[in-house]
């Protein structure tokens, strides 16, 4: 499978239903504009207690986009703002699945965190000692941590970036098994995305080309990108899981994606 099956079987699931998926896309944006403009209106001092209550409602509001585009992919009828009703009638789903990726995660994060640490450290002390002291080992030292900082901090993301490709299908996955718990579905979608990864990220990244086209319109583009990358992640859930009835896309060659 390569990214361009994916990306026309979107289309084909997308004929037809264009205006509506811009519809929920503009929903969604406007009602976190309103979200965040209601946060704008209140003094700086409640900006964190805000911030806190605007994660809270943009993680069902993710959810609820991802479960509405699935619905809108498989042929059901859904409104513009049913992505809202999706997202908070699955409040403990939606943030239990997070909380579930985000245990997942607590190893990568640390290193992430470690790293950016040792880089600041490293550069800071390298740009006191050259300055005072350029010739003593001390500053040899320091300019040694600021390169274990750069190190260690690409692998520490390619590392934690590699790991959460692991849990990209796990919001599709709690979408469409409604009985599933949350640990399941984290669990369920490390499992579809071992040998898959590579897959997927060359997927994304084949978006980068109208990614780009989308900021230069002001942003607009993102209106039909949108739900052309969703839909593009659905197919290859669709394929990952084997449940090809509902697409056409060649399978017969299972591992050329594994050599993407």
């Amino acid at each position: 499978m390569i990214s361009s099956d994916f990306r026309t079987e979107a289309r084909r699931k997308l004929s037809g239903k264009w205006s509506k998926a811009v519809f929920i896309v503009l929903a969604y944006m406007a009602l976190t504009f309103v979200v965040g403009f209601i946060e704008g209106l209140f003094p700086e001092s409640m900006e964190e207690i805000f911030g806190l209550v605007n994660t809270i409602i943009n993680v069902p509001l993710s959810f609820g986009l991802v479960f509405a585009f699935l619905k809108l992919f498989n042929g059901e009828d859904v409104k513009a703002f049913d992505f809202a009703t999706l997202g908070f009638s699955n409040f403990g789903k939606s943030w239990g699945v997070a909380f579930q990726i985000f245990l997942k995660m607590i190893l990568p994060e640390i290193a992430v965190i470690v790293s950016f640490l040792i880089l600041m450290i490293g550069g800071i002390s390298t740009g006191i000692m050259v300055s005072a002291y350029p010739s003593t080992s001390a500053s040899a030292f320091s300019m040694f941590m600021l390169i274990v900082g750069v190190v260690l901090v690409i692998v520490s993301s390619v590392w934690a970036t590699t790991k959460y490709y692991y849990y990209k299908l796990a919001y599709l996955i709690a979408a469409d098994n409604e009985d599933m718990s949350t640990a399941d579905a984290v669990e369920e979608s490390q499992r579809l995305m071992t040998g898959k990864r590579a897959s997927l990220f060359c997927l994304e990244l084949s978006f980068i080309g109208w990614a780009i086209l989308s900021v230069a319109t002001m942003g607009i583009g993102f209106l039909w990108l949108v739900p052309y990358v969703q839909f593009a992640n659905i197919a290859f859930y669709k394929y990952a899981t084997g449940n090809t009835e509902t697409i056409e896309i060649n399978t017969s060659d299972d591992n050329t994606s594994e050599n993407m």
